[in-house]
């Protein structure tokens, strides 16, 4: 939990000497805390007021983690290879935390359904906040993504949109192969 604290901090002081050292170390943990943070607000934005069990609760929340770290491996794995084009600099794994850390700009999720719970007319703003956050978390990835393989943020969106492609292609192929096997046993 200091860890993250003093991330935070860092990163409030220096945003560009924070990256650089969070991907410098591999704070695995903390990406993986990141991709923790963003499965828990897809969690409480899509389920908040239904009543589920713990279990069903545990289960959404396995999965959303699953889904963001394999996502989040694959789209880190894609973005460096396209990125090693341009610089020499960090591969993969930097990437990787890169993205992990964006799990926390997705926290504005969190507050938001906690914002209507308590305030139900709001619930309507939802798919806009829904956009907005998203679009934040791509921009603190691309410009974070930059700072860490040192290019430019043309390169840096250009790498992310690279990869980005077979991702949703793949993600997209899962979703309709769940689809078929949900019919055909259903």
């Amino acid at each position: 939990m200091m860890t993250l604290l003093n991330a935070y901090f860092a990163y409030d002081k220096n945003p560009a000497q924070a990256i650089s050292s969070l991907v410098e170390e591999r704070r695995f943990g903390v990406a993986v805390a990141g991709y923790a943070v963003a499965a828990l607000c897809w969690v409480v934005f899509f389920w908040t007021g239904a009543e589920l069990s713990a279990w069903g609760l545990l289960w959404r929340f396995a999965f959303f983690w699953l889904l963001e770290m394999t996502l989040g491996y694959l789209w880190a794995a894609l973005s460096g290879l396209f990125l090693n084009f341009f610089s020499g600099g960090n591969g993969p794994t930097a990437l990787f935390v890169v993205l992990g850390l964006s799990g926390f700009v997705q926290g504005l999720l969190l507050c938001f359904s906690v914002l209507t719970a308590a305030v139900p007319w709001l619930k309507p703003l939802a798919a806009l906040v829904l956009v907005i956050v998203e679009m934040l978390r791509l921009v603190f990835v691309a410009v974070n993504t930059a700072r860490a393989a040192q290019v430019s943020l043309g390169k840096s969106a250009a790498a992310l949109c690279f990869a980005l492609v077979p991702v949703a292609a793949g993600l997209f192929l899962c979703l309709g192969a769940l689809g078929l096997v949900v019919a055909f046993f259903f």
